[in-house]
């Protein structure tokens, strides 16, 4: 199929999934994991909420939402993606927040108190949302925009107290914004280790990952496919190449091409042993899952024998971008440190 001559990703269909998904997001780490630390240091004299006056911004004029010109479905589109990608800024900074101030390290949860116990008048209240769609991407804007300003001002009152080093900061922003398999790679460890996280990240893949911390990046679903012994799984994009890179890293030139979205869709068991030299057996079932601008889909690879007793850091050093995407088996422990194979291409694996 020929590569789709729209703007890329402009093929977003289910408007609905990715403002729900923003939504929940936002009010998660909002309060699961940035004003519960606000308070924390608030509680204990480290930074108080005179400091966050000082060091607040002014308030900026909000961004234009549209373009002249831009037809509506598209205009709506361009203010989702923008919400994304702020949220995803929103999620990374809070991140680079989180580290010991004056020897204590901060909770992340608002359910905990000093003593250990669980409080539910400790919870923060997440804000409801409701109404028609353009309005909720409206209200969306507006909260993006103060809970942006306030998480600043946090920022800029620990480098004012001395708790953080901005140009450490920095370093660490440049690091986590260089697209990297390691978060695709620690989902697929914890699933290894934890049964119970296995089966939430299959039934509601996006919302299992907030508790590793994990950018949400764009997309509306996270789609996840197991492996068993009984079915092989593999992604494409039939339509252009949609691919979570925030989880797999840098999408593989061989995912763009034509032969590799034609041919994997027409015959995946023979494309698979052709393209990437992985012989599926005869008795286990290929299924294919498309990928799209709604949906992007991750391969859950069976865990290679001989791991049991691994701790979940190793296990994923196992896991690589092919395996994330099903043209590849993880790694196995005598495979793991063969650049050969970390990261063939199939050029490579065929070799």
């Amino acid at each position: 199929m020929a590569e789709s001559a729209n703007r890329p990703h402009s093929h977003m269909q289910d408007f609905e999934a990715h403002i729900r998904a923003v939504e929940e997001d936002l009010e998660y780490y909002r309060t699961k994991r940035f004003e519960p630390r606000v308070l924390y240091l608030h509680r204990r004299g480290v930074l108080t909420l005179y400091d966050l006056l000082e060091a607040a911004p002014s308030a900026e004029p909000a961004a234009a939402t549209a373009h002249a010109g831009d037809h509506e479905h598209d205009a709506l589109e361009g203010r989702i993606r923008a919400l994304e990608d702020r949220l995803d800024a929103y999620v990374k900074t809070i991140g680079l927040t989180g580290v010991p101030v004056r020897g204590t390290r901060m909770v992340i949860d608002d359910g905990r108190v000093e003593r250990g116990d669980y409080d539910p008048a400790f919870r923060i209240a997440k804000k409801p949302h409701g109404g028609p769609l353009d309005e909720r991407v409206a209200h969306l804007e507006a909260d993006m925009s103060r809970y942006e300003r306030l998480l600043h001002a946090f920022t800029r009152a620990l480098v004012a107290a001395g708790a953080l080093d901005p140009g450490e900061m920095d370093r660490q922003r440049a690091q986590i914004g260089q697209p990297s398999i390691e978060n695709g790679a620690r989902i697929v460890a914890r699933a290894w280790v934890d049964p119970i996280f296995k089966q939430a990240l299959i039934e509601k893949g996006r919302e299992a990952v907030r508790e590793l911390d994990i950018p949400p990046g764009r997309l509306g679903k996270m789609g996840v496919a197991e492996n068993t012994p009984g079915v092989h799984n593999v992604v494409v994009c039939t339509l252009c190449s949609c691919y979570p890179y925030d989880l797999l890293g840098d999408t593989p030139w061989w995912y763009k091409s034509e032969a590799y979205r034609e041919q994997i869709v027409r015959d995946p068991r023979g494309t698979l042993a052709s393209m990437f030299g992985l012989a599926v057996p005869a008795d286990v079932a290929v299924r294919v899952h498309d990928s799209t601008s709604d949906v992007r889909w991750i391969v859950l690879p069976r865990r290679p024998a001989g791991t049991e007793s691994w701790s979940e850091e190793e296990l994923a050093t196992l896991v690589t971008r092919e395996s994330l995407i099903g043209t590849a088996e993880a790694l196995s422990p005598a495979e793991r440190n063969d650049p050969r194979r970390r990261g063939a291409g199939p050029k490579e694996a065929a070799e």
